[in-house]
């Protein structure tokens, strides 16, 4: 579920008091049900609120060293000098320049509209992570491109998301190359949720 309502949030032309007062009043007339009332509730008071008390109790929440969990720093650690069978700059990443056409289709919808689906800005980041010479560098690539392309860039909720692809309030996953037990994703979780076909088409055609 996404609001699309972040850049707005972003540039203070909506507040979360007035989406929270707003979906209380559509569940009460039963035009939204319980589950997307809880959904739109989590994401524009909770996840916000958390991502607010995370940049303004730490002011170095924009610096790879301080961002995220003590297990993160340890598993990343132990696997920064895995494999890598894919490496690109940050240059090539910009200009969507990859083997993957999901992360190319999702980088050019980033340029040209100034924004990404939720669960695709996971995916993004995550290949980001996959596909750099390290963590930091990752991290620092990541944020570039966030907070120069994205509506909703330079905002707590942003960093908050951005460090969430590195273990910020999120738990140890199982364990693998690269990654180690930060969370994982990859095309195949994708397709099981979206038709990406009809997504590279969308793309294809707001490029015209």
């Amino acid at each position: 579920m996404t609001s699309t309502l972040s850049p707005y949030l972003h540039f203070g032309q909506i507040s979360s008091l007035e989406i929270v007062h707003e979906i209380k009043k559509a569940k009460e007339k039963n035009f939204i049900n319980q589950a997307t009332y809880d959904g739109i509730f989590e994401q524009v008071f909770v996840r916000r609120e958390l991502a607010f008390n995370f940049v303004y109790y730490n002011h170095q929440y924009d610096q790879f060293e301080h961002m995220t969990e003590p297990w993160a720093y340890i598993t990343m650690e132990q696997h920064q000098d895995d494999y890598r069978p894919h490496l690109y700059t940050k240059d090539q990443l910009e200009k969507a320049q990859t083997h993957d056409p999901y992360f190319n289709a999702a980088m050019q919808e980033m340029i040209l509209s100034g924004y990404m689906h939720n669960y695709m800005r996971m995916y993004w980041a995550k290949k980001i992570i996959e596909w750099s010479n390290s963590y930091k560098e990752a991290f620092e690539t990541t944020l570039y491109l966030n907070n120069k392309y994205f509506l909703d860039g330079r905002d707590p909720n942003s960093y908050t998301s951005v460090a969430w692809n590195y273990g910020r309030h999120d738990r140890a996953w199982t364990e693998r190359p690269i990654l180690g037990k930060l969370r994982y994703m990859n095309d195949k979780g994708l397709e099981r949720k979206f038709d990406m076909s009809k997504y590279i088409h969308y793309i294809e055609s707001i490029k015209k």
